[in-house]
């Protein structure tokens, strides 16, 4: 079952590239990754309280053959977390992983997501590419070290957001953003009690696009 804490096994499934050609498969782990990023059978399904499409697509459930197999019913189900609705043929496009009980609604909580690092560095990269030309940052130039805050959950005005709510910091001279200067924030969770990341809605659409490339 995938947990919160990341483990070996999904450290290393999380840093894998995958191609469409059939790799070496001379470990367990590379027979289940290609298993996983190979099948594009199951319909993505929708979170509708997301603010912007947000899919999980069902991972088959691993079997001693290339095949995938269906699920036993006591069986947690498996998910890959993206931003597409076409299941993610590179690992880049994955926001992390998610486990579901099949109890309650399928949403991403902490204690059932893991981050997937190879997404985060895609998004920090994006973030830091198009800053500067984002119309809600330009409105809030403060001069000096201004914090790029996740609108999932909002601050009080006047009030700093919580260091899991802060994307990074950037340094602002004579009243213009300095790109190279941003910091990613360490403690920043991609999923809170709060739910999903939020992005501006133009930086949002920067990464989609910039994941789309891929």
């Amino acid at each position: 079952m995938l947990s919160h804490t990341r483990t070996p096994f999904l450290s290393q499934f999380c840093r894998t590239r995958f191609s469409s050609r059939q790799p070496t498969l001379s470990s367990p782990l590379q027979r289940l990754a290609f298993i996983r990023f190979q099948s594009t059978q199951s319909q993505a399904i929708r979170d509708q309280s997301y603010p912007y499409p947000l899919y999980y697509h069902q991972l088959p459930q691993p079997s001693s053959s290339t095949t995938a197999t269906s699920s036993s019913p006591d069986q947690p189900l498996s998910y890959a977390v993206s931003f597409l609705p076409t299941f993610p043929h590179h690992n880049y496009q994955i926001i992390g992983f998610l486990t579901h009980d099949k109890i309650g609604d399928l949403h991403a909580t902490p204690n059932k997501f893991t981050e997937n690092e190879a997404f985060n560095i895609v998004l920090h990269t994006v973030i830091q590419k198009n800053l500067d030309k984002d119309p809600v940052i330009q409105l809030l130039q403060p001069e000096g070290w201004t914090h790029i805050a996740d609108y999932r959950n909002p601050a009080p005005h006047g009030r700093i957001p919580l260091p899991e709510d802060i994307f990074g910091s950037v340094q602002v001279i004579g009243g213009v953003i300095q790109p190279s200067t941003y910091q990613r924030m360490p403690t920043h969770r991609i999923v809170s009690r709060h739910g999903v990341f939020q992005l501006s809605e133009y930086l949002h659409e920067k990464l989609v696009n910039h994941l789309k490339t891929f």
